[in-house]
């Protein structure tokens, strides 16, 4: 038996196939033009998630950069604001043992007190640098000229603040020398070498986070290796406890959070890689210390520890895990040996409170959670330890106080030159010294900081090739292979256009049959 195949089903069968070979040429050509395999989320919408998690990595690896170019623009002038000072040091150190020498005179004095003045003056305007208009020996008070004079005394304006820059997904870093180093001072002091900043607990008040900077209310994005994304609300959370709670239960338990091993920071486990970031454009994820991302099953976020205070217990305190209860440290001070016993110490202020009852005229103070002693005087003292339980390295406090003295140093070289007193013009040179000493221990440290940053640099530029290279495996077509698919849908084109020509050369005969 035949059939008759109608004409209008025989066209919509081409019409068909030439829409079908139309479009895979375009799809090939588009590819072609963009050199991207990946033009809108319909062409692959299983690859859209790890090309939205790559993006977002490099967005954040951008910003490390641009805060390690911020960062050494701060670090490299405070290196030339070091060296200036260094070089006002080494001309006083020259007027004090010209003016201390035999050859003195009242004339040679008195003009070695403007070059005094003079010093002084260069001093305040190499303190006072700014960079983009913001002062950067201020601490925190960066829009705040750090040191003013009133009458014949500098004072100083600033803070003690350090300004921390972030230069990866787990890294901050110091990047300031807060004036008050360099301030005329009339005390002699020691310590901060031991971090007394408390483990976290699941009680902690996120208001007390970041040695007390608190944190940022709000949401957080999380992602496993999975595929899966969840969006966090923490903006009810009060505790540490809270948020690990909320993270735990947000995911379903796919990711759990916990407090990290050392109680500095939080940790989540769960199917790699992980990747915790914003939600909706806020800081909360890198105000809890969780802005990253990790290739395995763990992730650990920053130190977010809160700050030390008084009520600090010892035992809470990492850096003295293993060393309680503490024993004894003698302290030499104005010719005298203090044996100051801390074992019944239970917090730090128990810790303070029997120390300033035990030596007078000295004081131990808590300052940027670390554990200061300061002298009633610029007398130097020497502490160590007096026992077997080696307290005063625990604390941080062993070694030799001593005054640090700048613009206090000038005055009185001033003054003595005012009075014509060799022997105290003389004994400026030793104070100098010192003063030289620890300006060159600001530059290795602030040299220190450039190190750090050109590594932070290179490991993010490495970073960032890395994250392009996979991004680019998601996104961008194999030329070659594009090429030869674009030659193929060509030829299938003009194949199929052949093809219907030749069926719809209709004439008579044809016709007829």
């Amino acid at each position: 038996m035949s059939m008759r195949i109608t004409d209008s089903y025989m066209a919509s069968l081409l019409l068909g196939d030439l829409n079908r070979s139309l479009g895979n040429m375009l799809e090939q050509q588009r590819m072609a033009g963009s050199m991207k395999r990946l033009n809108s989320f319909a062409d692959d919408p299983r690859a859209v998630g790890t090309v939205q998690r790559y993006k977002a990595l490099l967005a954040n690896n951008e910003e490390y950069l641009s805060n390690v170019s911020r960062s050494r623009i701060i670090v490299d002038s405070t290196d030339v604001a070091l060296q200036s000072i260094s070089q006002v040091l080494s001309e006083a150190r020259v007027i004090a043992l010209r003016e201390s020498s035999a050859l003195a005179t009242q004339t040679s004095r008195g003009t070695s007190m403007v070059e005094v003045d003079n010093l002084v003056n260069r001093l305040m305007d190499v303190l006072n640098t700014t960079v983009e208009g913001n002062y950067i020996f201020s601490g925190r008070q960066t829009s705040t000229p750090p040191f003013v004079k009133s009458g014949s005394t500098v004072l100083y304006q600033g803070d003690t603040g350090e300004i921390r820059s972030r230069t990866g997904p787990d890294s901050t870093m110091t990047v300031n020398i807060p004036g008050n180093s360099f301030l005329g001072s009339q005390s002699a002091s020691l310590g901060g070498r031991t971090d007394m900043a408390p483990r976290l607990q699941a009680g902690t008040l996120l208001t007390d986070l970041n040695l007390g900077a608190g944190w940022e209310r709000g949401s957080i994005s999380v992602s496993d290796g999975d595929g899966n994304m969840w969006q966090i609300d923490l903006s009810a959370s009060a505790t540490v406890g809270d948020v690990v709670a909320a993270v735990t239960a947000g995911t379903g338990g796919a990711v759990t959070a916990q407090i990290s091993g050392d109680g500095a920071s939080l940790t989540f486990a769960g199917s790699g890689p992980l990747y915790i970031g914003e939600s909706g454009g806020g800081g909360t994820a890198a105000s809890l210390g969780i802005n990253a991302n990790s290739d395995g099953s763990l992730l650990t976020g920053r130190d977010v520890r809160p700050g030390a205070d008084g009520a600090t217990l010892l035992g809470d305190i990492e850096s003295l895990s293993g060393k309680l209860p503490l024993g004894t440290m003698n302290v030499t001070w104005q010719g005298t040996t203090y044996a100051v016993d801390l074992s019944a110490a239970v917090t730090l202020d128990d810790l303070a409170t029997t120390f300033n009852a035990t030596v007078p005229g000295m004081e131990l103070v808590i300052q940027d959670s670390s554990l200061k002693l300061v002298g009633g005087s610029p007398e130097t003292f020497q502490v160590v330890n007096g026992d077997g339980t080696n307290t005063a390295s625990a604390l941080g406090l062993a070694g030799e106080g001593s005054p640090v003295r700048l613009f206090g140093m000038l005055e009185d070289l001033r003054a003595s030159l005012a009075a014509g007193d060799a022997d105290a013009i003389r004994s400026a040179v030793n104070e100098l010294t010192s003063i030289e000493d620890m300006v060159y221990q600001l530059m290795m440290k602030n040299g220190g900081r450039q190190n750090d940053l050109d590594w932070a640099d290179g490991i993010l530029r490495q970073r960032d090739e890395r994250l392009r290279s996979n991004l680019s495996l998601e996104i961008d077509v194999d030329v070659a292979k594009v090429a030869a698919d674009l030659s193929r849908a060509e030829t299938t084109y003009q194949a199929s256009l052949l093809v219907a020509s030749k069926l719809y050369q209709t004439n008579l005969m044809q016709y007829l049959r």
